[in-house]
């Protein structure tokens, strides 16, 4: 197995996943198993300038590098908390020939739902056990950079500018870049390596806005309920059924946005709805919101003994604009990975990574790949060529880079 899949089973079983409830950072003191795990690393390669912070954020300088622009790489340690990851099992499906993968507890993983799974076919596919996701996203890009690194120092020889790294906490629940030091890090250009099949380079993510719902009603003995009780567990109902199911991620692809409500708990009293809204452009994320303030006023009107609040909070933007000012993060990311004997694209990822708001922070930032699928779930998969493929392009990426200093 190569050297970067072992290093990343290394990774997936230290239980990492962030706590959108915690107002901690990092959010869970678990992220930090991994991040002092990493410091030590850095340490052991020779990295230099190796600094952990007290709210998580982990950062590092490769040893030399050509005088000119200086790269940032930056992968993200926490796990998704949407689905379980304590106790993560890898497995290995070794000499892979196309079939439906066969976990425990009835979870299955079919080729045909996934982008790029079938390049691997003959190789090996790594899972988790299926009772737990496997935290590809983003060990991958953990052991991807960490490998890189070490290639860099074993290779002094090699073109390439001045490398800089960090490892941050909590980018799965939208706060990796809020302790995050932009001078201390120095790039002037990054790439986080958070992506999914290795035949994109993302240049753009959605623009994301949370939706958070409270709302009030009012409780009383069912029998005398009549004309007195407001039930908030309805009127919940009565939001989601407002939104508009063709616009949900289930039924959006490609450029499409959406509005997804992911969270919704009540009783008669008192209930909550956590909405997120995804859109690739301004006009749409304006829409959007403004389409959950006309069903916060439809149902103030609707029910008017209830209660109903409604906090809207920006999470991310899309970088697109930003980095089309400067092709060369994309043109030379992408001419990294076709060197690797693939066809490739720039493209759209439909979610958003560290570099979304650090690109806002002055570091223009684009998204490589990391060769797996199906991230956030129990189904998630990392193919060991895929990220034997996602490394090689980082490192012709950056070869490219000071080959033209």
């Amino acid at each position: 197995m190569s050297s970067v899949s072992q290093r990343f089973l290394r990774y997936a079983v230290v239980s990492t996943a962030s706590d959108p409830d915690s107002p901690t950072s990092p959010s869970s003191s678990r992220q930090f198993d991994l991040l002092r795990i990493l410091e030590e690393e850095l340490l052991t390669l020779g990295m230099e300038n190796v600094f952990l912070s007290e709210t998580g954020v982990l950062y590092a300088k490769v040893p030399g590098g050509r005088s000119g622009e200086t790269i940032g790489l930056i992968a993200h340690v926490d796990t998704s908390p949407d689905a379980p990851g304590e106790g993560v099992n890898p497995r290995l499906h070794s000499n892979w020939e196309g079939e439906v993968i066969e976990l425990s507890e009835g979870v299955t993983i079919d080729p045909a739902e996934c982008a790029d799974m079938l390049r691997y076919k003959g190789g090996t596919v790594i899972t988790s056990d299926g009772t737990t996701l496997l935290g590809s996203d983003d060990k991958s890009g953990v052991a991807i950079i960490m490998e890189t690194c070490k290639w860099l120092i074993e290779n002094p020889e090699i073109a390439h500018p001045v490398v800089v790294v960090a490892f941050t906490p909590d980018e799965e629940v939208g706060r990796g870049m809020d302790n995050f030091d932009v001078d201390r890090f120095g790039a002037d250009f990054a790439y986080t390596v958070d992506g999914g099949e290795v035949t994109e380079v993302s240049s753009e993510t959605f623009n994301a806005w949370s939706a958070n719902w409270k709302i009030t009603g009012k409780e009383v003995h069912p029998g005398s309920a009549s004309g007195t009780m407001v039930n908030a567990v309805r009127i919940a109902g009565e939001l989601i059924a407002l939104m508009r199911s063709e616009e949900m991620p289930e039924n959006s692809s490609g450029l499409e946005g959406y509005d997804y409500p992911l969270y919704i708990n009540g009783t008669t009293a008192s209930a909550e709805v956590k909405v997120i809204l995804r859109d690739f452009t301004t006009e749409g994320m304006i829409k959007r919101r403004r389409r959950m303030e006309t069903i916060r006023d439809c149902l103030a009107s609707l029910y008017p003994g209830s209660q109903v609040e409604l906090n809207m909070k920006e999470q991310y933007s899309n970088p697109g604009e930003i980095l089309k000012k400067d092709r060369r993060l994309v043109d030379y990311a992408l001419e990294g990975f076709r060197q690797c004997g693939i066809e490739v694209r720039e493209g759209s990822i439909r979610g958003g990574t560290d570099g979304s708001r650090l690109s806002f922070m002055g570091v223009p930032t684009a998204n490589l790949p990391t060769g797996g699928e199906l991230f956030h779930s129990r189904r998630e998969w990392v193919a060991e060529e895929g990220l034997d493929i996602a490394l090689q392009g980082l490192k012709n990426t950056l070869r490219i880079w000071g080959e033209s200093h």
